[in-house]
């Protein structure tokens, strides 16, 4: 939670004002490519892993790591091959994305082996060890001048920071003898386990990432648009960060007590109530200081910018259901269930993309996530309380929308009132952490309980 927000806001956005918007936003279009694809490097073998290991069910870990070093050959292969048909022209940053998500995917393989074996204290050193070297190393660059950024040398920096880590980790699961032969498997039957994964991670790759290609492609100033979108999307991949942390929980969690409701229940509400009121918080301070944000990250006064900012922001409870409701779904084995909703709201997501893009470009992808970030969150939320049979506790809703509501209010009274910025950010946070401590069970019995 300290690591990435540093990542991005200290070094990530510092790399975009120095090499500029459309410089970025051409490499933004190709990261977003390499992420729509990074499902053919994994193909939910790390999710399969979590729950069977949840499930505990044996598995042979060294099979599947061989299956893993074929994946990574596809994965590369298929990347170049989409990059020559879309006519990318920066195949430099192309090899580049695809080396740094090969060894990603390599490192999040291993921290998974590592986890399912219960070390969860070098998992969490594990999970940000590259990106502690790369804020080392490249803040050294910016803030210390011991050279001049650029976006290859900032790309080859991430190529090193990663095979540091992934060296480390495979070394310790050496030393500790965690991968052990088992009984083969026929990879007819892997193939089966894992395609529900599979679909489930492409899905939701295409989702949250086809826009930003899609709108360098096909918008008559792409780069630059996509390099506006990329500072707004900025803050929405920051806020997510918690949602991400949620859902790896929740999996597991559901699968293992998948049979127990009353316990399955409570965790569920929990965990949404937490992502809603980040969620809240966040997109009504955008709403009121965008401007402000503007200013002080990218240092432009622009009206557009700032509207792009505060619509991309404007579906992150949208992605907080999906995360809680999606991971329930998952956990619960209901794939067919989630998948179909994910296939309808990601069509959903390209019509009115390719629609909307042409003529309002990262305007027209905001509105795209809009629509089908939320018609997503509520259908996976009724779908997933059905399946698990749980209730739907439509009273805590009327509970976010009084909070949003006294959070815009706080807001703009501030704002007006010409009130220090950080004062009011930390008020409202405290009013936040307010509201939730009242639904601990010690205390939920002198407030107004959400449930």
């Amino acid at each position: 939670m300290l690591v990435k927000p540093i990542w991005l806001f200290f070094i990530d956005r510092q790399v975009q004002l120095i090499v500029g918007y459309e410089e970025y936003g051409k490499y933004f279009a190709i990261l977003n490519l390499s992420y729509v694809l990074f499902f053919l490097s994994d193909i939910g073998l790390g999710n399969m892993l979590n729950q069977r290991m949840a499930n505990q069910f044996t598995v042979n870990i060294y099979q599947l790591l061989r299956i893993k070093l074929f994946l990574l050959l596809a994965y590369f292969i298929v990347f170049c091959l989409i990059g020559w048909l879309t006519h990318i022209s920066q195949w430099s940053i192309l090899f580049y994305v695809i080396v740094i998500q090969m060894l990603t995917s390599s490192l999040i393989f291993f921290r998974n082996i590592i986890t399912a074996k219960q070390y969860f204290g070098v998992d969490a050193w594990l999970s940000v060890i590259d990106k502690t070297l790369m804020i080392a190393f490249c803040g050294s660059i910016i803030y210390a001048s011991f050279g001049k950024m650029s976006l290859p040398l900032f790309l080859r920096i991430q190529i090193a920071c990663t095979a540091i880590a992934v060296t480390v980790s495979f070394v310790f699961i050496i030393k500790k003898k965690l991968i052990v032969m088992q009984a083969k498997e026929r990879i007819e039957s892997i193939l089966k386990q894992v395609m529900p994964f599979a679909l489930i991670l492409l899905l939701m790759s295409v989702h949250y990432r086809l826009d930003g290609f899609l709108l360098e492609r096909i918008h008559s100033n792409g780069a630059m648009e996509a390099g506006v979108y990329a500072s707004a999307y900025r803050l929405l991949d920051a806020s997510n960060m918690v949602g991400y942390l949620a859902s790896s929980f929740l999996v597991a969690f559901v699968a293992r007590n998948v049979t127990d409701n009353a316990m399955l229940e409570d965790a569920i509400f929990n965990t949404r109530h937490v992502l809603m009121f980040c969620s809240i918080g966040a997109v009504a301070f955008v709403m009121v200081f965008a401007q402000w944000l503007q200013q002080l990250l990218y240092h432009s006064s622009s009206n557009y910018n700032t509207l792009v900012m505060q619509l991309c922001i404007a579906s992150y409870p949208a992605y907080c259901l999906v995360h809680v409701y999606g991971s329930v779904l998952t956990g619960a084995a209901r794939f067919k269930q989630f998948i179909t909703v994910l296939v309808l709201s990601v069509a959903c997501n390209i019509v009115v993309n390719i629609t909307l893009i042409p003529f309002y470009g990262a305007l027209g992808c905001c509105i795209a996530a809009l629509v089908s970030q939320y018609f997503c969150g509520a259908v996976t939320m009724i779908t997933a309380t059905k399946a698990v049979c749980i209730r739907f506790n439509s009273r805590s809703f009327f509970i976010y929308l009084l909070t949003a509501t006294l959070l815009v209010t706080l807001f703009y009274l501030g704002k007006y009132a010409l009130i220090n910025v950080w004062l009011i950010l930390s008020i409202a946070v405290l009013l936040t952490l307010f509201l939730l401590s009242t639904q601990i069970s010690f205390f939920r019995k002198y407030f107004v309980s959400f449930r």
